[in-house]
């Protein structure tokens, strides 16, 4: 008999869609059988384009994506759907067989949420995927009043972000850090405590992960950029 938290937790799980992108048949057979008795909603699909125009109908809670699709380059699909303002706040994880740690802060720099080489362990992906969930699934800021620093602009409501009037495409992860700094200008904040700010504990993370998100911030806050700053050996802030 199942206990009330397993209840719960198998309804929270029967409300998630997985997409998953990958153009061999016997992945997505694995992926959709061993998720689908997770509890969750799995639909699968060979390229970019079948995915395209499932989107058209309806969005999924969870992008699983494989790199190398043929005529779509997984990474561009990825930059793709974290540039539209219908899914890049989806999270994605993708899943590849390059396993060489450039591909992986690749993947992470242009938005993924984590990355997976092949061949995998089930219960590994399986953690991945409700630790993705989960971090994806976390409460709206509690703070809902724009945020204003120079040029920069951000409104927690929405997940939204301008600099000079203009619309800049954070990632969710990427809006997180950066209301961070804004909010403690001066503090310093180490790899360990922006983790735990803003994903919480039992997170997967490789090394460098935070500097590609420093990294991918600076370049999309422009002419703002130098504002985070590297505090060596220790983390980063907000210069005051």
């Amino acid at each position: 008999m199942f206990s009330e938290s397993d209840q719960a937790m198998s309804e929270v799980h029967m409300k998630k869609k997985i997409f998953v992108i990958d153009d061999e048949r016997d992945i997505q057979d694995i992926l959709r059988i061993n998720l689908t008795t997770e509890g969750y909603d799995v639909l699968t699909f060979g390229s970019a384009e079948e995915t395209r125009k499932a989107l058209a109908k309806g969005r999924p809670d969870l992008f699983i994506l494989d790199i190398m699709l043929g005529t779509t380059d997984g990474y561009d699909f990825c930059r793709e759907l974290k540039t539209s303002k219908e899914t890049r706040s989806i999270p994605i994880i993708f899943l590849s067989a390059k396993s060489e740690e450039i591909d992986k802060v690749l993947g992470l720099e242009l938005g993924a949420d984590d990355y997976l080489t092949k061949p995998f362990g089930l219960k590994e992906l399986k953690s991945r995927v409700k630790v993705v969930l989960r971090r994806s699934c976390a409460p709206e800021p509690d703070d809902s009043s724009r945020i204003a620093y120079l040029g920069i602009e951000l409104f927690p409501e929405n997940y939204r972000v301008t600099v000079n009037g203009k619309d800049a495409s954070l990632t969710k992860t990427e809006f997180l850090m950066l209301a961070l700094f804004l909010k403690s200008p001066g503090k310093i904040f180490t790899r360990d405590n922006i983790i735990d700010s803003i994903k919480g504990d039992n997170v997967y993370v490789i090394d460098r992960t935070i500097d590609v998100h420093i990294m991918n911030l600076r370049k999309k806050l422009g002419e703002y950029k130098d504002i985070i700053k590297t505090f060596s050996g220790v983390g980063y802030g907000l210069k005051e």
